[in-house]
C-alpha cells in the first residue's frame, strides 16, 4: 500500500482501490504475452519516433521524460484491446500488470531513439572522419586519439556515403559498423544497468521513507487500471462528463488547426508558437508559451514545486540581467551559462548530497542486506531486484565502464571522478523528477564539468582525456538522466505489480537493449537509403557530433584553468540550497521549494516556467478558493484534455504521413 499526497488531499492507492478492476486484483502477474506485447511496442516505439523525426520532419517523439511516441502507441493499444475485447472476447482484456508491463517497456525503450541515445551515437561516428578540414584541425588534435574500435574511417567512403546516400548498385557497408557498434552498445548496456541498479537502490527511500508522489505516473496508473474489462467498446476510463470536456476542448483545438496544413489562410489557434518578452536590453527575456502537454502533468504535482519554479526564474531574470550589467557572464542571452549555472551547479549538488544525507540509514541497511541477506532485517523481496544483485550490478557496470573508458583514452584520476559525478547528477534529476513530476527539465551540470572542476581546469588533464570526454559525453552527461530517471519511475509502477516484479525488471532490461540496437539500426540505415544530409532538421546527425567534437579539439589546442570566481559562485549556490533545505525541513509554511533553485536558469525550465505558473495558478484556485472535493472531481478533465492531445498529435502523425510525406509539421515541441 502506498499514498500520494496533494495540497490538502491524501490519496491512498492500494491494491483494494476501487478504480482497480476486479479482473485486475486478480490477474496473473508479468506474463509472456505481457513481455512479448512489449517488446512489439519496444520496437514500434523506436520505428516511430525515427520516422516521424527524420523522414515526415514532424513532432519530437521521443525527447520529454514522458516520450510521445511511447504514450501514442500505448494508448492506441488500450483502445484497440477494449473494441477487439467487447467485439471478440475477453481474451483481449489485459490486466492492469499486463498494461503496466507494457507500459513500461515502451517507456525505457524511448532512450533508443532520437534523442535518446542512436541520435547522438550515429553522429559521433560519422562524422569525425567526414568533417575533418584543414580549417578546423581535426586530423592533427582529435584524430591520433579516436580508437579505431570505437569509431569507424571513412575508407571506400563509407561515411560519405551515409550523409549523401548509396550509389547505385552499392550495399550498405555493415562491416565497418560492426565491431565499434558492438564496443558501443556494451558501453550503453553498462551505463543504463547501472543507472537501473541505482533507482533499486533508492526506491524505497524515496517511495516509502519521503513518500514522494510521482506526480507524473497518475495519468499512467489511471490508465492501467482502468484499461477495460471487455464490457464496452473504450477503455473504463472514457467517461464522465469532466473527461469528455477535457477531451473535447484539445480534440478540437488541434483538429481545427489540421484544417490550416491544407488551406493556410485558414485561422488558427496560437498552439504552437511562443515569443521571448524582453523586459530590458540586459535582462534575460521571459518565454511566452502555453504547454497543453506540460499542463496536463504539472496538474498533478504539488503547489509549492510549481511556485518555486516559476518564482525562481523570475528570480534567474533579475540576477541574471543585474551581473550582465556589471559585466559578469550569466547569460546566453536566454539561458543561465558562465558564473551563474556554477551557482546552481552549487546548489544542485548540495541538494543531492542533502537527499543521500537523509537516506544514509536506508543506504546503510541496503548495503548490509547486501552484505548479510540472512542478517539484515530489511525486507527485499517487494523489489524488482533484490539489493545484493543490485550492488553487484552497481560495482560491475562501473567497472566495465572504468575499463572502456581507460581503453578510450581517459586518465584514471578522471574516471575515478567522473563515474560517481554521473551517479551523482542522474540521482538528482531522478528524484527532481518524482518529486516534481515535470516532463521537460535538465541538469544544470555536467559530470564532466564537475570532474574538470575537481582537478582545477581543462589544463589538468591531457588531450588524449578531452577526446575520451567527447566520445562519452551523451552518455555520462545526458539530459535526461539517463536510464535512472525512467527507472525510477519503472519502480514506482512496479508498487502496483503485485506479483512478478523481478520478471518486470528483466523484461524492461530487455526493451531497453531492444530500443537502443533497433533505432540505432534504423538510424544507419535510413542514412544510407535517403540520405543523412536529408535528416531535417540535421542537428542529431551533423551538429551534435560536430559540436562536441570541435568542443575537444579547441579545449585541446588551448586548454584553461578553472576561474577562481567559478568557485564563489559555486559555493554561493551551496549555500543558498544549505538555507532552503534547513528552512523548508523545519518550517512547514516556507513556500520555495529547493527544485526551484536547482533549475534556476536551465534550458527546460525556461520554456516551461510560463506553462507551469498557469499550471499553478489553476491549482492554487482549485484547492485554496473552491476546495479540495472540487480539485478531486477537476482531475479527470485534465486527465481528459492529455487523451485528447495524445490522440490529436497520433492524428497529425497519421495526417503528415498521407499527406505531407516530407514537410511534416511540429505540433509535439521539445518544450
Amino acid at each position: 500500500m502506498s499514498e500520494e499526497r496533494e495540497e490538502g488531499v491524501r490519496v491512498r492507492v492500494s491494491e483494494d482501490d476501487p478504480r482497480i478492476e476486479e479482473g485486475a486484483r486478480q490477474d496473473r502477474g508479468v506474463t509472456f504475452r505481457a513481455i512479448l506485447f512489449g517488446l512489439f511496442i519496444s520496437i514500434g516505439v523506436s520505428l516511430l519516433a525515427n520516422t516521424v523525426r527524420y523522414v515526415l520532419h514532424g513532432s519530437f517523439m521521443a525527447y520529454s521524460h514522458m516520450p510521445m511516441s511511447n504514450l501514442i502507441l500505448f494508448l492506441l493499444s488500450i483502445f484497440g484491446c477494449a473494441f477487439l475485447a467487447r467485439w471478440l472476447g475477453k481474451r483481449f482484456v489485459f490486466s492492469s500488470t499486463e498494461w503496466i508491463t507494457i507500459f513500461c517497456m515502451g517507456f525505457i525503450s524511448a532512450l533508443g531513439p532520437t534523442y535518446g541515445s542512436s541520435g547522438y551515437l550515429v553522429g559521433l561516428m560519422v562524422s569525425p572522419y567526414y568533417f575533418a578540414t584543414p580549417e578546423n584541425e581535426w586530423v592533427k588534435y582529435l584524430h591520433p586519439y579516436l580508437p579505431t574500435w570505437l569509431i569507424p574511417t571513412n575508407e571506400g567512403n563509407a561515411m560519405a556515403w551515409f550523409y549523401e546516400g548509396l550509389p547505385r548498385g552499392a550495399s550498405i557497408p555493415w562491416g565497418v559498423w560492426a565491431i565499434p557498434l558492438m564496443w558501443w552498445f556494451a558501453f550503453i548496456f553498462a551505463v543504463g544497468f547501472a543507472c537501473a541498479c541505482a533507482s533499486v537502490i533508492m526506491h524505497r527511500q524515496w517511495a516509502e521513507n519521503e513518500k514522494l508522489v510521482y506526480p507524473a505516473m497518475t495519468p499512467i496508473v489511471e490508465m492501467t487500471t482502468r484499461a477495460g474489462s471487455g464490457e464496452r467498446f473504450l477503455p473504463e476510463f472514457v467517461q464522465g462528463k469532466a473527461f469528455w470536456a477535457g477531451f473535447a476542448l484539445t480534440s478540437f483545438v488541434f483538429w481545427w488547426n489540421m484544417i490550416a496544413w491544407f488551406y493556410p489562410q485558414f485561422p488558427q489557434f496560437p498552439t504552437a508558437d511562443g515569443r521571448w518578452i524582453f523586459f530590458s536590453q540586459n535582462y534575460p527575456p521571459a518565454w511566452i508559451f502555453l504547454s497543453t502537454v506540460v499542463i496536463c502533468f504539472s496538474y498533478f504535482a504539488s503547489l509549492d514545486i510549481l511556485f518555486s519554479i516559476w518564482f525562481f526564474d523570475l528570480l534567474f531574470i533579475i540576477e541574471g540581467g543585474a551581473l550582465n550589467r556589471l559585466g559578469v557572464s550569466a547569460i546566453s542571452p536566454y539561458y543561465g551559462t558562465g558564473r551563474y549555472i556554477w551557482q546552481t551547479a552549487g546548489g544542485y549538488v548540495v541538494l543531492v548530497l542533502w537527499g543521500l544525507w537523509i537516506a544514509r540509514l536506508h543506504l546503510r541497511d541496503v548495503f548490509r542486506k547486501a552484505l548479510h541477506p540472512e542478517r539484515s532485517p530489511i525486507d527485499d523481496s517487494g523489489e524488482m531486484l533484490s539489493y545484493r544483485g543490485a550492488f553487484i550490478g552497481l560495482a560491475v557496470s562501473c567497472l566495465f565502464m572504468a575499463v572502456w573508458l581507460g581503453r578510450a583514452g581517459m586518465e584514471a584520476k578522471v574516471i575515478v571522478l567522473l563515474i560517481p559525478a554521473m551517479l551523482l547528477v542522474y540521482t538528482g534529476l531522478s528524484k527532481i523528477l518524482a518529486d516534481s513530476g515535470l516532463i521537460y527539465a535538465n541538469p544544470p551540470t555536467l559530470a564532466t564539468s564537475l570532474s574538470i572542476a575537481a582537478l582545477g581546469g581543462a589544463n589538468a588533464v591531457g588531450a588524449s582525456t578531452h577526446a575520451a570526454f567527447a566520445l562519452s559525453s551523451s552518455f555520462v552527461n545526458h539530459y535526461k538522466g539517463f536510464a535512472m530517471s525512467a527507472m525510477a519511475h519503472v519502480a514506482r509502477l512496479g508498487d502496483f505489480v503485485p506479483k512478478g516484479k523481478r520478471r518486470l525488471f528483466w523484461a524492461v532490461c530487455a526493451a531497453f537493449a531492444v530500443g537502443i540496437v533497433a533505432s540505432t539500426l534504423f538510424t544507419i540505415w535510413l542514412g544510407y537509403t535517403l540520405g543523412g544530409y536529408n535528416f531535417n532538421p540535421n542537428w542529431l546527425i551533423i551538429s551534435a557530433g560536430v559540436g562536441q567534437y570541435q568542443w575537444a579539439v579547441d579545449t585541446i589546442k588551448a586548454p584553461t584553468a578553472m576561474e577562481t570566481p567559478n568557485y564563489w559562485f559555486f559555493l554561493s549556490g551551496a549555500g543558498v540550497m544549505a538555507f532552503l533545505n534547513l528552512m523548508r525541513y523545519r518550517f512547514v509554511w516556507w513556500p520555495f521549494h529547493p527544485i526551484g533553485f536547482a533549475l534556476s536558469g536551465t534550458a527546460l525550465a525556461r520554456l516551461t516556467s510560463f506553462t507551469i505558473l498557469v499550471a499553478w495558478l489553476l491549482k492554487l484556485v482549485m484547492l485554496k478558493l473552491v476546495g479540495a472535493s472540487f480539485y478531486r472531481k477537476s482531475r479527470p478533465f485534465f486527465f481528459g484534455m492529455l487523451i485528447g492531445y495524445i490522440l490529436a498529435i497520433a492524428a497529425g502523425v497519421a495526417v503528415d504521413a498521407l499527406w505531407f510525406p516530407d514537410q511534416g509539421h511540429m505540433v509535439h515541441k521539445w518544450y
